[in-house]
């Protein structure tokens, strides 16, 4: 193992520990807390925290430690990264994305190499969204954070998809979804205008393949949004209404 790994399976011994014997503040909970302190987190990151809330989102995912996670549309790892620390040095994490993304985006490849060389629990899988090859029954949770809506724009197969999630979580598994708000009815029609998806037609698509919207959590709720702007606008930007669905397989 090398050293900049020890450090960090060290670092995660000691705060999932603290964890197990803080109680949680407020709705985000001890073991969450601990791996948004983790020491190893680019600054770059941390400041996403304000506009991306993860705290209460991923304390409402249920993700624990020990679990089998995959990320899918990872980006560059930054909800990896926490995921990672959550799930601690028996669980796993695989930062899913299609390899347009890879080839379009120059900076998604070494900044996942980076996290798994800070990282032993971080896997990486570059395939399509509707080619995904995760065994069947293997996973405890599947997360997608705003990325639905391009998911849309990429024209995969959404049916195929959703079905393949369903086959690889396990039985009791965990599809959290968090995407921005377009306007009720409005479908996928503002999609490619505005990068925002209607949450009902999410709904949906990801039940029809079995799924049960277990809850949802207004972490990311900002009302006075009126879903009428791109989320790129400056106006917007990081203040836009957004829906957090934990959807479960049933067990």
């Amino acid at each position: 193992m090398s050293i900049s790994r020890y450090l960090w399976a060290l670092c995660v011994a000691v705060f999932v520990g603290m964890a197990g014997m803080a109680s949680a503040d407020g709705n985000v909970s001890a073991t969450v807390a601990a791996a948004m302190a983790a020491p190893d987190r680019p600054q770059a990151q941390v400041k996403r925290d304000a506009a991306r809330n993860p705290g209460p989102v991923l304390t409402f995912s249920t993700i624990k430690p020990g679990d089998v996670v995959v990320d899918l549309g990872a980006g560059g790892g930054y909800l990896t990264r926490l995921i990672s620390g959550i799930v601690g040095r028996d669980g796993k994490v695989v930062a899913q994305n299609p390899p347009s993304w890879i080839e379009n985006f120059k900076s998604i490849a070494p900044a996942l190499e980076g996290l798994q060389k800070d990282r032993p629990n971080v896997q990486v899988s570059n395939t399509a969204f509707d080619a995904l090859d995760f065994a069947d029954n293997t996973l405890d949770a599947v997360t997608m954070a705003l990325v639905y809506h391009d998911v849309v724009l990429s024209s995969a197969d959404r049916a195929k998809m959703n079905h393949q999630i369903y086959a690889a979580l396990k039985p009791g598994g965990v599809y959290l979804i968090t995407d921005h708000f377009a306007k009720e009815g409005s479908g996928d029609t503002t999609t490619n205008a505005l990068h925002r998806i209607d949450a009902d037609m999410v709904r949906a698509e990801v039940e029809a393949a079995g799924f049960v919207l277990e809850a949802q959590s207004d972490a990311l709720r900002h009302p006075d949004d009126d879903r009428s702007k791109i989320v790129f606008d400056p106006s917007v930007r990081g203040k836009t209404d957004r829906f957090v669905y934990r959807f479960r397989k049933a067990k």
